[in-house]
């Protein structure tokens, strides 16, 4: 088994965070702000545990793509993961939903039920089978034709699936992480017929690699963020206070005395994840309160970003999703479950 792509934190998360480290502490518990942080998150850590499982299934001749997004009619669709074969490819969305959720084949329906709460979601499984039609369509521009299937996996262990109608062939899509070893297993005793060559295997690799469109949502618009509701000046990542000045090629922290070495690296990338996919010595000067441009200049090139146009004019460009760092910090993260109940 051989990971092609490996799975990152997404841009939503990644901007998410940022967010919460630039709002100002009154705002970062807005309701809305903070479910929908929550979703996306459950939704990732559920993708990492299925992930892990899939990791361990023993077939050489796998080839493994997390969080792949193509376009096909000038529509983009979104694969959680995608395994590719010599003999059929094979679609991997993935669920992680608490409680007890309840499967309506006939009316396309998935509703869980969870601490009382009743919530409905899109058809998973007709989910999946759209992705495979996109996905059919957009193997079509490369002249393959490919087996494809689908399978839905819910990854949460202690959620108690329902299915409402007796479908045996439900049972083969709507599965829990655990049989997931077998559900493969099958696929691979049914798909013996060699349908793909090794170079057509390579080249379909560097397809999709090359197709990918990681999403990368604007949430200073999608909330309505405005000015007031950031916090203007630079912010220590260990006491979270405003107190943060660059001195003697170091940035040290007025309040807590912490010396934080990289700590423009994170702004600036904040930045991109935030505003725009580029930025100029100007506009760095006066997002990390430094006058000199010299200086300036040294700070974005020990960040080997790629750029375009030259001396004023130059424009620093936005890394690739994987280059951002997976650990990011943010205000709030590391309280005690405990101070739930205070």
């Amino acid at each position: 088994m051989f990971t092609v792509k490996y799975r990152t934190k997404p841009y939503v998360i990644l901007c998410y965070e940022a967010l919460f480290r630039n709002l100002k502490e009154g705002y970062r518990t807005h309701r809305k702000l903070t479910e929908d942080f929550n979703r996306f998150n459950a939704g990732y850590r559920g993708e990492k545990d299925v992930d892990y499982n899939l990791s361990l299934f023993p077939h050489k001749n796998f080839y493994i793509f997390h969080n792949i997004r193509l376009k096909i009619h000038n529509k983009n669709f979104q694969i959680d993961t995608l395994i590719v074969s010599k003999t059929f490819l094979c679609i991997v969305e993935i669920k992680n939903l608490a409680g007890t959720i309840e499967y309506d084949p006939e009316l396309h329906q998935l509703v869980q039920i969870n601490g009382g709460k009743i919530t409905a979601f899109q058809d998973p499984v007709l989910q999946a089978e759209t992705q495979k039609m996109h996905l059919k369509a957009w193997l079509q521009q490369f002249n393959m034709s490919i087996p494809i299937e689908t399978l839905v996996v819910s990854s949460n262990p202690s959620t108690i699936i329902k299915i409402q109608q007796d479908d045996p062939v439900i049972y083969r899509k709507l599965i829990r992480k655990e049989s997931l070893h077998l559900h493969l297993k099958a696929l691979t005793d049914n798909y013996t017929e060699t349908v793909l060559s090794n170079i057509q295997i390579k080249n379909l690799n560097n397809a999709i690699l090359s197709g990918d469109i990681p999403h990368h949502p604007n949430l200073i618009k999608q909330y309505n963020i405005q000015k007031k509701h950031l916090i203007d000046g630079i912010v220590c990542p260990s006491c979270w206070q405003t107190a943060v000045e660059r001195i003697n090629k170091k940035w040290t922290c007025r309040s807590c005395t912490a010396e934080i070495k990289l700590l423009h690296e994170r702004i600036i990338l904040d930045y991109f994840l935030l505003f725009n996919n580029t930025i100029t010595n100007r506009q760095c000067r006066e997002l990390l309160k430094i006058d000199s441009p010299s200086v300036m200049y040294y700070l974005l090139k020990s960040m080997k970003l790629h750029y375009v146009g030259k001396n004023s004019a130059r424009k620093y460009l936005a890394p690739s999703i994987e280059n951002y760092p997976q650990n990011s910090d943010y205000p709030g993260k590391h309280k005690s479950v405990f101070q739930l109940f205070d």
